[in-house]
């Protein structure tokens, strides 16, 4: 073996600093992870079964005992029909009231009235004072129960002691026995009593039911007697009210003069002649405007259509055009000088001035004409709206004349109508008075009970059971959410953020030394086939494959590294890899005594130079794993790890094996972890299942990433099989299986 060391880099580390950022629990949780797991929710209730089932089963005898302590109660019921035609006829004799308002504040009151104090009196009159204090006991309810049950148990006395009556009404303790339920959509109302003494049940329903039915009637009779009386008395003056207006209508007409003012068709002429009236004068309003626009215009000019209509216009015109072609020809011939020229040029000049003198002619005519237009339909609109401001005032007067009688007529109209409808209601309560019959009958009367109504046995155990689960079930989940121990392969990776690269299931029995030889010795086992995953998925850890140097370590101590470093070296010797098994827990060692190898000379040796390499390494019971004890405990062992002599292992150790797997110290309060986890290729960090809490397997995720310490994934130990621990692979199972068929 060659002693010469190569070059080291002190700057060397597994991954760039600037990569690690320090972890907590809560830095890794996502929103996702707040989502509620059905299948996580089912793996705590089976965790904690035990609590669900203990918490269930006291409950369901507490429930049980406290049932069997009530009293038992007995309910007898009476039915009643309740018929609203016969009273609304005789009490609902305010007008203006809506039927249906009426129907519900009708029974509304009835539902009240079977609930009064007046009934109560009156029940107890008749079925005797002191049969009615004796059966009257105040109801145990199932709450009422379970309270006066903890108290017994808490202060051990009699909590009933408490709740005794005292001054009490006799009346108000009845009616806490009774019960009013009004069918829905009916007229049928259900009147319930309960008690202990079932006879008295039943003729207290009975009873109510009774009562009630003669209280009515009286109240009825009162009230029809009332009602008349008031009916009368409105009638009477009401009376006396429309002979008064109908005087005054009267007198009204005769000072007035009004003679059939109620004619509406009269009213409708009147109206009808002041529309016309108004039509016409818009029309010969608007003759007016077009006439005086005519007659402005004829004042500045007279319209070419005009003067080319004129015959005479035309003349002078055709004489002039005539004499002005003369003129012209000639001019070629002779000087404008010339007589014959001379005297043409005047008769232009003559037959000119008689054109103009005909064009003023016909302009002063056709303004005459156009004045005289105006000046018609000026008049005309002038009379038409005299006439109709006559009409206005006309009718205004007429108008002013029939208010003040049609306002009399109004109020007579009135004051007739309400006479009229307090005779009927007069009349009809009368008639109704006169009727002995009653709206309220009993449908069925109340029968003895034949079986207690409280306690309901199979209610209360039900319910008892129920609350039980529920409670036991709230239990579970906060037992659940106060343990803070990782329980999970996926509660670790929630955690670490980290590939979860294997889980080892918990063994019977607590030798380490069987437990950390179990791979090699039982091959077959559930164990060794753990930690053949866990070999695999190392090889997959990385792009770069197996490292060279692992590093193993825990947040705490006892969480199965040592042995499972053991377990680990054997599972790659068994495919024919050289491995090195390096005690690097200084403070604690136990790969010698598990290995059962020397250790007088170590790990602890080579480190301050007492001897090479080569000295320190040495062949174990398992075939193709050596291994490097701790050697003699150092008083610093955290200098010594420091140290580049550690480092020389690194550089020196891959020549000559496959891989070097480092048992290193746990992380908290200790810094030799981190200085080995620095130095190595990858870390691999161990949880106890069941064991390591949370902030602690996170705490340690922490430091290492803070000593940059390349982590490539966690290890889940001593996982329990079944129970909702989310432990799948059942390797005991499979190789049992197998394990049998070698036998068959």
């Amino acid at each position: 073996m060659s002693t010469q060391l190569p070059a080291f880099d002190s700057d060397r580390y597994a991954q760039p600093k600037e990569q690690y950022i320090v972890t907590r629990p809560d830095d890794n949780r996502q929103e996702t992870d707040d989502e509620i797991d059905l299948r996580e929710l089912l793996s705590v209730l089976i965790r904690r079964k035990g609590t669900v089932l203990l918490t269930a089963i006291l409950v369901f005898l507490v429930a049980l005992v406290i049932t069997l302590k009530i009293q038992p109660s007995y309910k007898a019921t009476a039915t009643i029909q309740i018929d609203s035609e016969e009273s609304a006829k005789v009490l609902n004799f305010d007008v203006g009231i809506s039927g249906d308002s009426a129907n519900n504040e009708f029974f509304q009151t009835q539902y009240e009235l079977l609930k009064s104090r007046a009934l109560a009196t009156k029940v107890i009159e008749e079925l005797g004072f002191e049969g009615a204090a004796r059966s009257l006991t105040a109801p145990t309810s199932f709450a009422t129960s379970i309270l006066d049950t903890l108290k017994v148990l808490v202060r051990g006395e009699d909590a009933g002691k408490e709740y005794e009556l005292g001054t009490r009404p006799i009346e108000s303790e009845f009616l806490s026995h009774l019960s009013i339920a009004p069918v829905k959509k009916s007229q049928i109302v259900s009147i319930s009593y309960q008690s202990e003494d079932p006879q008295y049940a039943m003729d207290a329903a009975n009873a109510v039911a009774r009562n009630f039915i003669d209280m009515t009637a009286e109240r009825r009779d009162a009230a029809g007697s009332d009602a008349r009386g008031f009916i009368n008395r409105k009638l009477k003056r009401a009376e006396l009210e429309l002979a008064r207006l109908e005087r005054e209508l009267t007198d009204y007409a005769k000072k007035e003069s009004i003679i059939q003012t109620g004619d509406e068709r009269s009213q409708s002429l009147i109206s009808q002649k002041t529309a016309e009236l108004n039509l016409a004068l818009t029309q010969a309003e608007a003759a007016r405007i077009a006439a005086e626009a005519k007659y402005r215009k004829a004042q500045s000019s007279l319209s070419t259509s005009t003067m080319l209509n004129n015959p005479t216009i035309q003349q002078y015109k055709s004489n002039i055009a005539r004499l002005e072609g003369e003129y012209t020809r000639k001019l070629q011939t002779y000087k404008p000088s010339y007589p014959q020229m001379v005297n043409l040029k005047r008769r232009i000049r003559q037959e000119r001035a008689k054109l103009d003198r005909e064009k003023r002619g016909i302009v002063e005519a056709s303004r005459r004409i156009l004045q005289g237009q105006y000046l018609a339909a000026k008049e005309r609109e002038d009379e038409l709206r005299v006439e109709l401001e006559l009409q206005k005032k006309g009718l205004l007067q007429q108008k002013d004349k029939s208010i003040g009688y049609h306002s009399l007529l109004r109020d007579v109209g009135i004051k007739r109508k309400v006479y009229e409808d307090l005779l009927l209601r007069s009349i009809e309560i009368n008639i109704a008075s006169g009727v002995a019959t009653s709206n309220i009958a009993v449908v069925d009367s109340a029968l003895l009970p034949y079986a207690p109504q409280k306690p309901n046995i199979k209610l209360n155990l039900a319910l008892g059971a129920v609350l039980g689960l529920f409670i036991g079930v709230l239990l579970a989940f906060l037992r659940e959410f106060m343990d803070d121990r990782v329980k999970s392969g996926d509660e670790l990776k929630k955690i670490l953020g980290l590939a979860i690269l294997g889980t080892t299931p918990a063994t019977k029995g607590k030798d380490p030394v069987v437990h950390s030889l179990t791979t090699a010795e039982n091959p077959t086992s559930a164990l060794a086939e753990s930690f053949r995953s866990l070999r695999t998925n190392l090889l997959f850890s990385s792009a770069e494959g197996l490292p060279r140097a692992l590093a193993v370590t825990s947040a705490a101590p006892a969480e199965g590294k040592s042995s499972g470093c053991i377990n680990l070296a054997t599972a790659f010797a068994q495919v024919d890899n050289k491995v090195l098994l390096i005690d690097a827990d200084m403070r604690k060692p136990t790969i010698h005594k598990r290995l059962k190898l020397d250790n007088t000379a170590g790990l602890s040796n080579f480190l301050t130079h007492q001897a090479e390499i080569g000295q320190v390494i040495q062949e174990t019971m398992i075939e193709g794993v050596s291994a490097i004890t701790a050697g003699p405990l150092s008083p610093n062992p955290s200098e010594l790890l420091s140290s580049k002599r550690l480092e020389e292992i690194f550089q020196l150790a891959p020549e000559q094996f496959d891989l070097v797997i480092i048992d290193c110290p746990p992380v908290m309060g200790l810094a030799d972890a981190l200085v080995i986890s620095n130095r190595a290729d990858a870390t691999v960090l161990v949880s106890a299942f069941g064991q390591t809490s949370k902030r602690a397997i996170a705490d340690a995720y922490g430091r290492l990433k803070q000593a940059r310490a390349n982590v490539i994934g966690a290890v889940l130990t001593k996982v329990k099989s079944g129970g909702g621990y989310g432990y799948s692979h059942d390797y005991s199972t499979y190789y049992s299986y197998g394990l049998e068929k070698k036998r068959g």
